[in-house]
């Protein structure tokens, strides 16, 4: 009983530090939403959408926290957001397709984002009407 205990204190430990992948996609994300004028209109903390993609992120990881994979997954969820032209979505999804599985796979990882974001400014938003009432 006294191993499980220990298991789980370890892994939840493991979940609550963030990787420096974890802080990129952090970053990333917030960078993203700082210029959305939906967030702008509402006076919305995109920190706080950001944090809230990146719980569903975390949640949508197949690797469990402590798993080494788990970073190359943020890698790849930072490079998702990150990128600038379809040529360059492309060459991002070839590079992680191992990782997810196939390529249809990464690119369905790479569209939860947005679905993500819709989700989570969503809240935010009802959120602020909520405040505001």
């Amino acid at each position: 009983m006294k191993n499980l205990f220990l298991i789980l204190v370890v892994a939840v430990l493991m979940q609550a530090c963030s990787t420096p992948e974890q802080t990129d996609l952090k970053s990333a994300l917030t960078a993203k939403f700082k210029d959305d004028s939906d967030l702008k209109d509402y006076k919305i903390d995109p920190g706080e959408v950001a944090d809230c993609v990146m719980g569903e992120i975390s949640s949508d990881i197949p690797a469990f926290p402590g798993d080494p994979r788990r970073e190359r997954f943020f890698q790849a969820y930072t490079r998702f957001v990150t990128v600038n032209s379809p040529t360059e979505a492309e060459k991002t999804l070839a590079e992680f397709e191992e990782l997810f599985g196939s390529k249809q796979a990464a690119r369905e990882a790479a569209t939860n984002i947005t679905n993500h974001t819709m989700t989570c400014m969503g809240k935010a938003i009802d959120h602020s009407d909520g405040q505001r009432q």
